[in-house]
């Protein structure tokens, strides 16, 4: 299978951690309500949305984060682009 990327932006006010639940949960088949396990799991879903949020003077921050849910690679970008790859290899964090 190959990675996927959501289409869409963000709808205005919606975190950040809310657009990761909705697209894991598309990408899985599953309602987000179902979604096993749930994202806390393996990422803070208020640090995600703090970490994108705007700077003290009001302007949007850049880059993205990637993190491992249930053996997929999830990457999201700070325009709110979430791309998930089931196929990516994982870093366990070994030695180099």
């Amino acid at each position: 299978m190959m990675a996927t990327q959501s289409p869409s932006r963000p709808a205005d006010g919606e975190p950040l951690s809310v657009r990761v639940v909705r697209e894991i949960a598309a990408h899985d088949g599953v309602d987000p309500m179902d979604l096993s396990p749930p994202l806390f799991h393996c990422l803070d879903p208020a640090a995600l949305d703090d970490l994108f949020e705007q700077t003290g003077r009001g302007g949007p921050r850049s880059g993205r984060v990637t993190f491992t849910y249930d053996g997929k690679r999830v990457t999201v970008d700070s325009d709110g682009e979430v791309t998930i790859d089931p196929n990516a290899p994982i870093d366990r964090g070994g030695s180099r």
